[in-house]
């Protein structure tokens, strides 16, 4: 789905919600966990807890009610996030995208209503340029394959990674919940046709450069960015996307900027860039 919003609980979530959630320590990471599984195992969704120590996940799901009827008839499993999502040490976005469409799969054929995961992904946030490329493109592809299957997904980072790690991360969902913070903006769609949503302001410019450079610049050739569903855009988020521009041009990709709404496209003029065709503001 592409409808931004700012999540106060991780509760009241369907399949095809795809969420960012920040947490500032152990307990809140539970507080966030638990309603989430819970909600599902009453669906009677397939549940899965991705985290770094699979002791450590078994201990913060104690309360969760029926949790060794669950574990024991396979309606609840737990795993490392090395062993789910690392394979020789590296994230492989499309063969992941491709092993969690597979679980969802066979979590029908066993009757279950869909498949529900919560994942601590933050060994994923590396500072390597290589490494935060393919999570960006994975959260992508995810997004994108969220809407075509009954998943349910509450990506989970420490809060301590910073806004330069959390800025792009959380434009790649629409679901988003970083405390007091209010989301502005969503990239959506999958290279070579995507989407931006809600608001890009001084808050929001960084992220979206390296988001956009991140998942566009594996697409030679012309990637197309509507911009139709965008309501603000102040000079830093036009500067934003003048730079990827360039730095995509340099690569081999041209970026072309469609559906421009007019509350926009003062804004890209500054930096030479117009779109095909104006809608509305």
């Amino acid at each position: 789905m592409t409808a931004l919003r700012k999540l106060e609980a991780p509760t009241g979530l369907r399949p095809g919600d795809h969420v960012c959630w920040t947490f500032a320590d152990a307990a809140d990471f539970s507080a966030a966990v638990l309603p989430f599984l819970d909600e599902g195992r009453r669906r009677g969704e397939q549940l899965l807890l991705i985290g770094s120590s699979q002791p450590e996940l078994l201990r913060i799901l104690a309360p969760l009610p029926g949790r060794d009827d669950l574990l024991a008839s396979g309606q609840l499993k737990v795993q490392s996030t090395a062993g789910v999502y690392a394979s020789g040490g590296t994230l492989l976005p499309t063969e992941q995208v491709a092993a969690y469409r597979s679980l969802v799969g066979k979590a029908l054929e066993r009757g279950r209503t869909g498949l529900r995961v919560a994942a601590d992904v933050t060994p994923l946030a590396r500072p390597e340029p290589d490494a935060r490329r393919q999570l960006h493109v994975y959260e992508q592809l995810a997004d994108a394959m969220m809407g075509a299957v009954p998943m349910t997904a509450l990506c989970l980072y420490d809060a301590s990674l910073g806004a330069e790690v959390l800025g792009p991360v959380a434009l790649l969902h629409p679901d988003q919940h970083s405390g007091e913070q209010e989301p502005l903006a969503h990239l959506s769609g999958r290279s070579p046709s995507l989407s931006l949503h809600g608001e890009v302001d001084v808050t929001q410019a960084g992220g979206l450069f390296r988001a956009l450079v991140d998942v566009a610049g594996g697409t030679p050739g012309e990637v197309v960015l509507d911009l139709s569903d965008l309501r603000f855009l102040d000079v830093a988020g036009a500067r934003a996307l003048a730079r990827a521009a360039d730095v995509l041009r340099g690569s081999g990709v041209q970026l072309r900027l469609v559906r421009v709404p007019r509350v926009a496209a003062r804004c890209l003029g500054l930096f030479g860039l117009s779109g095909g065709g104006t809608v509305p503001a």
